[in-house]
């Protein structure tokens, strides 16, 4: 093995990247006057429309009633999650990345989508959408 004799070592430590990953350029595009605009009448227009409101303050208080009174589903069944499972010793050898190797592996996390569309919400869409267009 070789040693490099003449290691330069800066006389200031480095403390920080080059750029610290933030961009250069501060100027603005030439229609976001013209963007900003829009987006503030839209926001007025919504602020302004009662129908809006009223809307959302339905789905509040419906969301809290449904917090405050809704059943709470808990389950009786307490899955042991370090119970082996019993899988095929040729997919084993095929594809072992995609076998559980015990109960815990396979529990479902998640039964809930939070981006599924609900009934109420695409209600609330389809009204702003026919009625909030100018």
């Amino acid at each position: 093995s070789t040693c490099q004799a003449n290691v330069n070592i800066p006389e200031i430590p480095i403390t920080k990247f080059e750029d610290n990953f933030t961009p250069t350029i501060t100027e603005k595009l030439p229609d976001s006057e013209q963007y900003l605009a829009v987006l503030e009448e839209k926001l007025r227009k919504i602020k302004n429309d009662p129908r809006v409101l009223a809307q959302l303050a339905a789905k509040k208080a419906d969301c809290m009633q449904q917090l405050l009174t809704g059943a709470v589903h808990i389950e009786e069944e307490i899955i042991e999650l370090d119970v082996p499972i019993s899988n095929s010793q040729i997919l084993r050898t095929i594809a072992p990345q995609k076998q559980a190797l015990n109960q815990g592996e396979i529990v479902e996390l998640v039964k809930y989508d939070q981006l599924k569309d609900d009934d109420s919400d695409s209600e609330v869409n389809k009204d702003c959408s026919t009625n909030c267009n100018p």
